[in-house]
């Protein structure tokens, strides 16, 4: 059976159980790749953006990607100390960051306009003053770059509430609560999780550690009140 999987290293800590078990063969993708396979019924299970899940309507399930606040890895990096007029390049590999984005600068009077990207974050700082980046690449070019917005930090701002980029979505029974098991295993085994994981991905664990806590992968109340809200303003600026 083929399940879907982030192919970043916010889904290592949940994921990392399940994988060494071996019950699934897991294909890892972008979000939006993993929301095309599932479409075509080539995984039975995926955690796919928020935006695609409201926008074709699917019943979310109970496992998500999502921050209270700081994500670190959906940020806006710059040439520039701050904004100014001049465009955003935008990743094309996530739908829900994308629109975010464009919700959160239509919010604060921004003016910039948001052009769609495909290639790494120094072709996109190339032809632009300012970058829309997400998951592995967006933690290492934190490390190069100036950060000048995080997206989950805006959007608590903004609303109150957690920013959530990616639900699960399952024509099987009983995933979520074996990936929500295989996470409750991986943070009662943190170290061996975060030794792992900085091995694989060449990050320090010191981050890792700070990172694995700060992600929210349970779907509660709150994480359902922010997609309500955030299909509201997709709505509200014309982007569902």
């Amino acid at each position: 059976m083929r399940i879907g999987k982030f192919g970043f290293v916010n889904n290592f800590l949940p994921y990392y159980k399940l994988e060494k078990d071996g019950k699934y063969e897991i294909v890892e993708g972008t979000p939006r790749k993993l929301a095309e396979m599932f479409e075509r019924k080539e995984i039975v299970y995926a955690p796919i953006p928020a935006y695609e899940l409201l926008k074709k309507g699917y019943k979310p399930g109970k496992f998500c990607v999502a921050s209270d606040g700081e994500v670190y890895s959906v940020i806006v990096v710059s040439k520039k100390k701050r904004f100014d007029d001049s465009p955003i390049a935008i990743t094309s590999h996530s739908l829900t960051s994308a629109n975010m984005m464009k919700i959160i600068k239509a919010e604060k009077g921004l003016i910039n306009k948001t052009v769609v990207v495909n290639g790494k974050v120094d072709d996109m700082l190339r032809d632009f003053n300012h970058a829309l980046v997400i998951g592995d690449e967006a933690i290492k070019a934190r490390m190069i770059y100036r950060v000048i917005m995080d997206l989950g930090e805006e959007w608590k701002e903004l609303t109150g509430l957690p920013a959530v980029f990616g639900v699960s979505v399952s024509r099987i029974e009983g995933i979520d609560e074996e990936i929500l098991y295989s996470l409750e295993w991986g943070k009662e085994h943190m170290e061996e999780v975060v030794k792992v994981a900085s091995e694989k991905f060449r990050l320090p664990e010191e981050f890792l550690r700070k990172y694995f806590e700060k992600l929210i992968h349970e779907l509660g109340q709150k994480e359902k009140k922010s997609l309500e809200v955030y299909g509201e303003l997709c709505h509200e600026h014309g982007l569902l």
